[in-house]
């Protein structure tokens, strides 16, 4: 059967064609060899550069290692939250637990709480990192500590934050769901005057799940400004408010000790079951972030950088979790709680410079043969 219409098919198109001839004019010899030009436009989410690989404005096709780079579009298409939504869409990066109260990766199986930066600095405080502010999210696999120093062995997250820009807008996004939880945030954008601008990004949200006992809510608030003098050089200054208060929880324990041959499962039938005790299980978080970027241009060919960031953190999480496994008594099922409580303050002081200069060295002929 499918040889036989293939074949009236092809009947067809050859009947139709000497009807097409007789309708039209021949077309003479000479143009049957025109050039036909196609240009293609790439449409989505493509970045062609980054300045974070190699801390110069490079080519993504010559930066020498694996990089991937979540923009704002793609961020906002997807109704991304946290870095956990962000390295679900990034091969060869794992989101951790982080026992309930911090990001932690897994980077080309390297695992860390560590390797974080914001705008090129090292960001390495243990905390959940909202998207709010986040102009886009860059995540490079490989060894990294001959340009971000210690750690990096599988890689490194990257936030590049939003900054002020010459035309006025206001835009803002929410959700909710059913059990409770809901989230907004802002992004307010003014120029002042023809060489400033000011922006300020701010997010509320509350948290809750069919967890029980499980809450919290997390504010954050982030003005920028930005002055332009005589069009070479550009400083941007910011400060950012972060207090993040949620209930940790360690997730259901596993029912059984495993083996190598019968691994362990969940425990069954304990969805919903905090495994904590209520009101002790509980991360505070306030950060007070000051930062600064000086870029002044001395030629076409030579640009210095200079980033500057002061941060303040304040955090307090205790801790009860289940011991696994659970072990059966007397018919019930009991477990064990472990506790501890880690009260942290720290005091961050970064600067950064980056002079970087473009040259375009002689192209080596080669000797006559």
């Amino acid at each position: 059967m499918r040889k036989s219409r293939l074949c009236g098919a092809l009947g067809l198109g050859m009947m139709a064609v000497p009807a097409a001839a007789q309708d039209q004019p021949a077309i003479p010899a000479t143009d049957a060899r025109q050039t036909i030009i196609v240009t293609g436009v790439r449409d989505g989410y493509q970045v062609d550069a980054t300045s974070t690989a190699t801390r110069t404005p490079t080519s993504l096709k010559d930066v020498p290692q694996a990089a991937s780079i979540i923009t704002e579009a793609q961020i906002d298409d997807q109704a991304m939250r946290s870095i956990a939504d962000v390295l679900r869409y990034v091969p060869g990066a794992v989101i951790s637990q982080g026992e309930g109260h911090r990001d932690q990766i897994i980077l080309r199986g390297n695992n860390s709480t560590a390797d974080f930066f914001v705008d090129g600095l090292r960001d390495d405080v243990q905390y959940y990192r909202g998207l709010y502010n986040a102009e886009r999210i860059e995540v490079l696999k490989g060894p990294n500590a001959m340009i971000f120093g210690r750690g990096g062995g599988g890689g490194i997250v990257n936030r590049v934050t939003k900054r002020p820009v010459a035309n006025a807008f206001i835009s803002g996004s929410g959700s909710a769901d059913t059990y409770g939880a809901w989230y907004v945030d802002t992004d307010i954008n003014q120029p002042i005057g023809e060489s400033a601008s000011a922006r300020l990004n701010a997010v509320y949200e509350e948290f809750n799940s069919n967890r029980d006992f499980y809450d919290g809510r997390r504010i954050a608030i982030n003005p920028t400004f930005a002055l332009s003098l005589g069009g070479t050089t550009r400083i941007d200054l910011g400060f950012e408010y972060n207090n993040d208060k949620r209930t940790i929880d360690r997730g259901v324990p596993s029912a059984a000790q495993g083996s190598l041959t019968s691994p362990s499962r969940p425990l069954t039938g304990f969805r919903d079951t905090f495994f904590g005790v209520p009101g002790f299980n509980v991360s505070d978080f306030e950060a007070k972030v000051l930062s600064g970027r000086i870029e002044h241009r001395f030629s076409d060919n030579l640009t210095l950088t200079s980033r500057v960031l002061y941060g303040d953190y304040d955090k307090l999480y205790r801790n009860a979790f289940a011991v696994t496994p659970v072990t059966p008594r007397v018919g019930i099922q009991s477990v064990g709680i472990e506790a501890y409580s880690d009260p942290t303050t720290r005091k961050n002081f970064f600067n950064q410079n980056d002079l970087v200069w473009t040259v375009t060295t002689p192209r080596r002929r080669r000797p006559p043969s």
